[in-house]
């Protein structure tokens, strides 16, 4: 158990672009699904499950940065 979890470190030291796409985008199909069940589909509003929707977005939106300066910093290296 331990041994897959110390092989998938050096996985995310420099995950690929694919990587944290399909990461971004789950987690921000996890947040959306998080607020829409926490506000709509529970007759009394659900907390919790609605603050751990802007949880998942806001680590979304991390990764999407990080995506987006992956790109930058490649087309740096390009251009030199």
């Amino acid at each position: 158990m331990f041994n897959s979890a110390i092989k998938s470190k050096s996985l995310m030291q420099s995950p690929s672009r694919r990587r944290l796409g399909i990461i971004t985008v789950l987690f921000l199909i996890a947040g959306f699904w998080g607020i829409f069940m926490g506000l709509v589909v529970f007759t009394k509003p659900n907390f919790i499950l609605t603050a751990l929707g802007m949880v998942n977005i806001s680590l979304g939106i991390f990764l999407g940065f990080r995506v987006l300066r992956m790109n930058y910093k490649q087309q740096i290296k390009r251009r030199k």
